[in-house]
């Protein structure tokens, strides 16, 4: 058995393994992305179509191409990897659950009840450029959001796991200009929002009248939308009655791990710069803060609001945790609180109020047009 790797033209990796007369028998792919985290940005390798051939199974290929995966990654100097995974299994490669899975139900009478204000038709190509300007203003501090980029945009077709066609939308004004659009499934089963997109939230009346008259045409009685809890369009829901529906999975879903910590770490200081400003009782904080995982120390030098990786690591505060368990944190998944009680963890009392404010709980996401 033999382990290959190969660039395809659209740029994505292929991690395989073969038997000596060329059979592929198990692999993936490695989608390359600059995700967000907050305002910095991070190289995010994208796991997808994980598999190994059904006679070739529980023989450790799958384990063997993972394996290969990482070192892959961290040879090409990504900083972190994420996957939509099954229960059970990803763990054993370092990867823990990061991202929520929410979604937030109308009943259909009501939104039928909404006002519509402007005028909605298809998506077509010319409107990309106006789309990519939304997803970038709307998503521009949303931590798990991937950049879209015009070079490998695929026009709003869905990640392998969501299993439907997409039917996207645009909103427009009087003028006939692009001041909004939205992503629905293409199915007669089910009314599903998966992404959405707006200039200024009085489109949002509108968007709950379409999805209102839609979901009554095929006889669904509740809309359902995929979106993070403290979105603009989540809130503005609530009076109609919505219900949020937020789910934290164990083992599977939107999973994350750390391939370079230093990298990452050096990454994000600009975002945790500004998070530290935003506490009063914390933007003149100074100190030291070593991190060490599996994966080697970094220290993070705090002076009074400014934040910089540093090789001197005299007189820090210490903060011991597994890899997977800092991404966690990083993503806001938990707290340091709740962290700290773990037996794996072991954090100097006095900087928890300060790495609670520099990696506090949040609503990562990825829309489903971009998942992979």
């Amino acid at each position: 058995m033999k382990i290959d790797r190969s660039l395809r033209t659209d740029g994505v990796w292929k991690i395989s393994l073969s038997t000596a007369d060329e059979e592929d028998v198990s692999r993936l792919w490695i989608h390359e992305y600059q995700m967000r985290f907050g305002t910095a940005r991070l190289r995010m390798g994208g796991i997808a179509g994980v598999g190994t051939n059904e006679e070739h199974r529980n023989k450790g290929y799958s384990r063997r191409v993972m394996e290969d995966s990482t070192a892959f990654m961290t040879e090409r100097g990504f900083d972190v990897a994420m996957l939509f995974g099954i229960a059970n299994f990803y763990p054993k490669f370092g990867y823990a659950t990061a991202l929520p899975e929410t979604w937030m139900e109308l009943d259909t009478e009501e939104a039928q009840a909404a006002d519509s204000t402007y005028q909605v038709r298809q998506f077509e190509g010319k409107d990309t450029p106006k789309i990519f300007a939304l997803y970038a203003a709307n998503n521009a501090e949303r931590t798990g959001t991937p950049l879209r980029d015009e070079t490998r945009w695929k026009e709003f077709k869905m990640g392998s796991d969501f299993g439907v066609v997409a039917d996207p939308f645009v909103v427009l004004n009087e003028a006939d200009e692009v001041i909004g659009y939205f992503v629905c499934d293409d199915t007669e089963e089910n009314c599903i929002l998966c992404d959405i997109g707006f200039q200024d939230r009085t489109i949002f009346e509108t968007v709950v009248h379409f999805l209102g008259n839609r979901a009554s045409r095929i006889g669904a009685a509740q809309i359902r939308c995929s979106l993070p809890a403290d979105h603009p369009f989540a809130i503005f829901s609530r009076r109609y009655g919505c219900r949020i529906d937020t789910r934290n999975p164990k083992d599977r879903g939107g999973m994350m791990r750390i391939i370079n910590q230093s990298s990452t770490l050096q990454g994000i200081t600009g975002e945790l710069e500004k998070r530290l400003r935003r506490s009063a009782h914390l933007s003149q904080w100074s100190g030291k803060i070593l991190i060490s995982t599996e994966l080697g120390q970094d220290c993070l030098g705090v002076d009074r609001g400014r934040v910089a990786h540093t090789s001197s690591k005299a007189n820090a505060f210490h903060l011991e945790i597994p890899q997977d368990k800092l991404i966690q944190l990083m993503m806001g998944r938990r707290s340091i609180e709740d962290l700290a009680i773990e037996p794996d963890v072991s954090v100097t009392g006095g900087i928890i109020p300060v790495l609670d404010a520099l990696f506090p709980l949040s609503y990562p996401h990825v829309w489903w047009p971009d998942r992979f």
